[in-house]
C-alpha cells in the first residue's frame, strides 16, 4: 500500500508540473487564497492554457496534448477540434475563452470578458446544497462532491484559438472605459436618471395538478383570448408539476434585476445568474461578430443595435414572476 500511494503522489507531482508548464493568468487569480485564510484546503492556480491550431489540434506548453497521455485526466489527451469549428471561431474573431473559479463564482469570459456567468454567496450555496439533497439520486454526483469545497478551489482553463489575419490580438483580459461592463453601467445610469425609479412587474402564477395555471383567477385559455399572445403555451407538463409536489416544492420564483436573474425554491435564493458587469451587452457583441443574428432572417445589425438599446431598460427592471403549485 505505501508503494502504491508513493507512485500516486509522484504522479501527481508530475502532472502537476507539467500542467503549470503551460499555465498562464487566470481571472480572479489569489482571490481563493485570500478568500481561505482559515481553511485547511485552498487550492489557488493559474489557468491551464490550451492552444488549438487550425487544424483543431490542442497543446499544452507547446507539446501536443496527445503526447502527455496518461499522464492527463481521461479524454483530455484526446482533445480535438474540427477544422470547420476552428475556422467558424477565427472568422468571428474569437480568440479566447476562458473558464475560471472565484470564490463569488464560475466566471466564463469571452475574448476578455465575461459572459452571464453563475455567482454565489454563502448561503446561496447552501441554499443549493439543500436543493441537490432535496433532489436526492436525481442529483449530478459531480455536483455533490464539488458542493462543500467550491469557494476553496481556485481553477480555470483558457482555450486559446487561432487569430485571422490581420486581427488584432485580445488581451485575456479586457477593461478600462472601452469594456462592454463601463459602456453598460454608462447606459444603466443614463436611464437611471431618465426614468427615475426602476420599473417594477410583479406576477403571481397559480399552477394545479395538471399544470394549468392561473393569473389573478385568469385562465391560460382566457388570457390568450384576450391579449392574442400565445399563453397556452406556458402550460406546464402535468409529471413535471407532479415530480415538484413529490419533492416538496410548493413555490419558485424567478426574478431580474440589475444584478442578474435570481432563482428561488421555497423561499431560498439559489446561485444567479450575473450580468451587472456588461455580460449581456458583451454576449450580443459576439453573437453579432459571429453571424448568428442574421441567421433568424433579418438584419443582424439591426437586431443588435435594438437588443443594445433595450438592454438598459430590461437589465434596470424589477420583474418577478412567483409560481405556486399544489400542497402533497
Amino acid at each position: 500500500m505505501p508503494v502504491k500511494r508513493f507512485w500516486l503522489l509522484a504522479a501527481l507531482a508530475v502532472l502537476a508540473a507539467l500542467m503549470l508548464t503551460g499555465c498562464g493568468a487566470r481571472a480572479g487569480a489569489g482571490e481563493t487564497a485570500a478568500a481561505a485564510t482559515d481553511a485547511a484546503l485552498a487550492v489557488d492556480l493559474p489557468a491551464l492554457t490550451i492552444d488549438f491550431d487550425s487544424e483543431g489540434v490542442a497543446s499544452l506548453g507547446g507539446a501536443p496534448l496527445s503526447s502527455f497521455g496518461a499522464l492527463l485526466p481521461a479524454g483530455l489527451a484526446d482533445l480535438k477540434l474540427d477544422k470547420a469549428t476552428i475556422a467558424q471561431l477565427t472568422a468571428a474573431n474569437i480568440q479566447h475563452i476562458q473558464v475560471t473559479t472565484v470564490p463569488s463564482g464560475l466566471l466564463i469570459m469571452v475574448n476578455g470578458e465575461p459572459i452571464p456567468s453563475m455567482r454565489w454567496n454563502d448561503e446561496q450555496l447552501a441554499n443549493l446544497g439543500d436543493v441537490v439533497e432535496l433532489l436526492g439520486p436525481a442529483a449530478p454526483a459531480a455536483l455533490k462532491a464539488v458542493l462543500p469545497i467550491i469557494t476553496d478551489v481556485g481553477v480555470g482553463v483558457a482555450l486559446r484559438f487561432p487569430v485571422g489575419q490581420g486581427a488584432e490580438m485580445i488581451p485575456m483580459q479586457v477593461a478600462g472605459d472601452a469594456s462592454a461592463a463601463a459602456t453598460a453601467r454608462a447606459a444603466q445610469e443614463a436611464f437611471m436618471t431618465k426614468v427615475g425609479a426602476a420599473p417594477v412587474i410583479r406576477i403571481p402564477v397559480v399552477y394545479d395538478i395538471e399544470g394549468n395555471y392561473t393569473v389573478q383567477g385568469i385562465t391560460d385559455a382566457e388570457w390568450q383570448a384576450l391579449t392574442g399572445a400565445p399563453f397556452g403555451q406556458l402550460k406546464l407538463n402535468a409529471q413535471l408539476v407532479k415530480d415538484a409536489v413529490a419533492a416538496g416544492i410548493t413555490n419558485a420564483t424567478v426574478r431580474t434585476d440589475a444584478a442578474g436573474i435570481h432563482i428561488a425554491l421555497n423561499g431560498k435564493e439559489l446561485p444567479v445568474l450575473g450580468w451587472a458587469d456588461g455580460e449581456l451587452n458583451h454576449l450580443i457583441k459576439l453573437a453579432a461578430g459571429a453571424g448568428l443574428l442574421d441567421s433568424t432572417g433579418m438584419d443582424g445589425a439591426a437586431i443588435s443595435s435594438l437588443v443594445s438599446a433595450l438592454l438598459p431598460a430590461i437589465q434596470s427592471s424589477n420583474v418577478e414572476i412567483n409560481v405556486s403549485f399544489p400542497a402533497q
